[in-house]
């Protein structure tokens, strides 16, 4: 009897067994993965759930937001951590996790689709904030909160309140997510712009839509509200009026309504596309016609209502201004300070000098240039008596005896051929001479004398070059070795050393440790000036002129070098040979 009871439990513990392994089977828990587990029993400091494993889960209080509100038999979502923990053999399950995970789908589907979350700022880290979204802590880059730098106060205006927020970038190995409120600002604010730019065109005036936004000493930012969208366009502050504007803030104010401007541009190729109004442009031009008006040469009265460095600006008529440069405030400072001259209110007569691309240029300068009549007096090339009027660091200045005209200055260079800065200590104030004008330039009303061409010392450059001319030979005196050139005297003129480069000193590349100081060499005039006596020399031109002229006497080969002595002579007494063989036979015929 005993043995037939003992039969049917291992039969029913066989079946007990392949029912289990049969249920198992279905059963395709994961670890890492969500699954739906129903509540068994409640503890007070722990859940008890069926996830479907071989053991049922034990999941603390802690993890469930809403903990007093669950009954048995619910079901919620659970992480699978371990399908056996170690130690007791159940299955590790987590509430927390689960919900973190799912709201990092969540974040993962936003940044795919470029969806706008909800977020909350709830303090400050290094470079940025900490933000929650959907659960998960986000970083909040500093850059990214606001288009424009926001202060202490207004940041913690935005603390612990919903605030729209994108995913712009997230590290799915770590799950870290970088959020951004600019980019939802922006992406508004696009929209808006592109609503804004399909309304409007070129050319178009708008009326009673525009507001100041914001200003600085060179522009105006304008909103421009239509049909509920509304956008920033740019009017810069030679926009604003056909007056010159010193600064907006003369004309405008924040917040003022705007009752008419003109769209002068929509630039689309720019990222983001920009708007240009004109607030002149609604208003008639003042300087329509103004050619007619304002004649060359004949004089009108002025205003001045502005000075600048170079310069000042007169008032015509209203809104019709001219430029008064400082070259036409005095005959001879051309760089005079404007303020020694005018001020700001003076009302004085000026001429007009030219009206071009919409400019009025004015003079003050009445009657003929004192310089016309000295160019008549004394031209170019004339010696004239002067008197030094003051020694300066670089030459003299000279009063010019017959002359109305400032002092004219004389070089150092042209004081003596033999070139020194010391000669300048010869001279003093008070002392008197003869100086040849060497140049006279109205335009910038200079003068530029020379002591040195007036006097009986013989000019060294007239010595040397005065009877040569282009493509003649001189032989030079190697003063100087350089690294890329020599420095030679023509004629052994040490008052005339003249550089020849490396380029010049010989047809192949030439070594420069070949010419030593003291050397004698031959080159060719290549450039000849005996007005400003400057002359350009050239080894290289030298050394082509011989080798045509080898060419022209001996042929090509004969040119060539290493022939020069060996090939050219030896075909020159072979040549000779042959007509002496051919004449002694002719002799014994």
């Amino acid at each position: 009897m005993s043995l037939e009871t003992n039969l049917d439990n291992n039969k029913n513990t066989k079946e007990f067994e392949s029912l289990l392994k049969d249920d198992l089977k279905k059963r395709n828990l994961k670890e890492n993965t969500l699954v739906k587990a129903k509540i068994t029993q409640i503890m007070p400091k722990f859940v008890l759930l069926d996830a479907g494993a071989k053991s049922d889960g034990l999941v603390s209080a802690e993890e469930f937001e809403n903990f007093s509100s669950l009954k048995v038999g619910d079901t919620v979502d659970c992480l699978v951590e371990r399908l056996e923990d170690y130690r007791s053999g159940n299955i590790v399950l987590s509430r927390r996790k689960a919900v973190l995970f799912k709201n990092w789908e969540k974040i993962r589907e936003a940044h795919k689709k470029g969806a706008i979350l909800e977020g909350v700022i709830k303090g400050r880290v290094r470079g940025g904030f900490l933000a929650i979204v959907e659960g998960s802590n986000c970083f909040l880059p500093g850059s990214a909160v606001s288009e424009h730098p926001l202060n202490p106060e207004q940041l913690g205006k935005l603390f612990n309140v919903p605030q729209k927020m994108k995913v712009v970038s997230i590290n799915e190995e770590r799950m870290n997510c970088i959020v951004s409120m600019k980019e939802v600002y922006m992406k508004d604010k696009n929209e808006q712009l592109q609503n804004i730019i399909k309304k409007i065109k070129v050319g178009q005036t708008l009326e009673n839509v525009c507001t100041v936004h914001a200003m600085n000493d060179w522009g105006v930012w304008v909103s421009i509200s239509i049909d509920g969208s509304s956008a920033i366009a740019m009017t810069h502050v030679t926009q604003l009026s056909y007056e010159r504007v010193r600064r907006p803030a003369d004309i405008l104010r924040v917040g003022q309504k705007i009752p008419k401007i003109k769209v002068l541009e929509i630039d689309n190729d720019s990222k983001p596309p920009r708007i240009a109004l004109s607030l002149k442009a609604v208003f008639p031009d003042p300087l329509d016609g103004i050619e007619k008006k304002y004649i060359s040469g004949k004089t009108y009265k002025g205003k001045v209502v502005s000075i600048k460095s170079y310069g000042a600006f007169l008032e015509l008529e209203p809104s019709v201004q001219g430029l008064l440069h400082s070259s036409q405030m005095d005959f001879f400072d051309k760089s005079v300070n404007p303020n020694k001259k005018v001020k700001i209110g003076d009302e004085i007569d000026v001429r007009i000098l030219e009206v071009k691309d919409r400019k009025i240029s004015v003079s003050i300068l009445s009657g003929e240039n004192p310089f016309n009549a000295f160019s008549e007096k004394f031209p170019v090339g004339s010696i004239v008596n002067t008197e030094v009027v003051k020694v300066l660091e670089y030459g003299l200045m000279l009063k010019i005896d017959g002359a109305e005209i400032p002092p004219a200055i004389c070089h150092w260079k042209s004081l003596s051929y033999k070139e020194s800065e010391s000669n300048l200590k010869k001279w003093k104030k008070g002392m008197k001479t003869k100086a040849k004008i060497l140049m006279v330039d109205k335009d910038s009303a200079k003068i530029r004398l020379g002591i040195r061409e007036a006097s009986d010392e013989k000019d060294p450059f007239e010595t040397i070059f005065g009877k040569l001319s282009e493509k003649d030979i001189i032989t030079c005196t190697v003063k100087e070795v350089k690294k890329n050139a020599i420095v030679v005297a023509p004629g052994n003129e040490e008052s005339l050393l003249t550089t020849i480069h490396k380029s010049q000193l010989g047809i192949k590349d030439v070594r420069l440790d070949i010419y030593n100081k003291n050397m004698r060499i031959d080159a060719m005039i290549v450039s000849l000036n005996k007005v400003e006596r400057k002359a350009g020399l050239s080894v290289k031109a030298f050394e082509e002129y011989n080798q045509k002229i080898l060419e022209e006497k001996y042929g090509k080969d004969g040119s060539s070098s290493g022939q020069i002595l060996g090939d050219i002579l030896g075909k020159v007494f072979k040549s000779k040979a042959k007509k002496n063989k051919t004449s002694k036979k002719k002799e014994k015929k």
